[in-house]
Formats: structure tokens, sequence, C-alpha cells
């Protein structure tokens, strides 16, 4: 019965394992706001899409945990986020990543392990600011880069 489970899809036969998801690193200063609302729209648009790839959100410096109104703004959304505590960037994260896009602040490893793959979008406002504003921009932005992970989309 073991040597027909391939067969039966039991298991997958060797060299048809399902395709790993992509890491996409969003990182900012506190790892609480900016990355967890990308990663969070992110990763219901690669869902929505059944795209191959998953975003994870990490700080430089991170709080303790996900402010109220984040949270709060994103239940709206229908996004639940209640698990995620914010996390320190880590040198795994960064060389996991097919994509790694910064707010404004500088990962904290060498360049050789970011080259080709940083983007910097600095030009988000704070969204203790201007949530609504914020997210919309990050949810425009997310959209261009899905296109250019996912060119034929």
């Amino acid at each position: 019965m073991l040597a027909l489970a391939p067969l039966l899809g039991l298991i997958p036969a060797s060299g048809q394992d399902n395709p790993q998801k992509q890491t996409i690193l969003f990182v900012c200063e506190h790892g609480s706001a900016k990355s967890v609302i990308a990663a969070a729209h992110f990763n219901r648009v690669a869902e929505q899409r059944s795209l191959p790839y998953r975003a994870i959100a990490r700080g430089i410096n991170p709080d303790a945990e996900v402010p109220q109104q984040v949270r709060v703004n994103l239940a709206k959304d229908g996004l639940e986020i209640a698990s995620w505590k914010p996390q320190k960037i880590a040198e795994k994260d960064v060389q996991q990543a097919v994509r790694i896009v910064t707010f404004g602040c500088k990962v904290p490893f060498p360049e050789r392990l970011t080259a080709g793959k940083l983007v910097d979008w600095q030009d988000v406002p704070s969204t203790n600011e201007d949530y609504q504003r914020a997210r919309t921009m990050l949810v425009n932005k997310i959209d261009a880069l899905i296109k250019t992970l996912m060119p034929k989309i």
C-alpha cells in the first residue's frame, strides 16, 4: 500500500513536492505598524490570488506588542492578527526573503545579503498621523510589488 501512496496522492512522489512559498520581508523600525499592515494585506492578496508568496513583518527595535489602533483597523478590513507579536529581524529572515521592503530604516546586515532584494517605501506616512492614507498607500504599493513578482498577472 505504501508503494501505491504516491500514485494515490497520499504522499508526494519524488520531485513533485508542493512548491514552497517564497518569503516577502517587511521591516519597519518597531515591527508593529507599517510592516504588520503591509504583511497582513500582502498575505490576503497572495491567498486570494493563490500566489506562491507569504509575507512576514519584522522590526529593527521591536515594540512589545502591535498597537490597538493597528489591530482594530486591520480587523475592519477582515484581517486577524491577534496572534502576531513584533519580532526582531534576524539574519535568517533576510537570507530567506526574495524581496525585502523597508520603511525608511536600515537593515542591520551586510549589503551582500540584501543585494537585489531591497526596496524602501520611506514615503508611507505614519499610521499614527493618518492611518487611512498610510493603509491606502500600502495597498497600492503591494499591488505594484505583486506585479513585479508575478509579471504575468
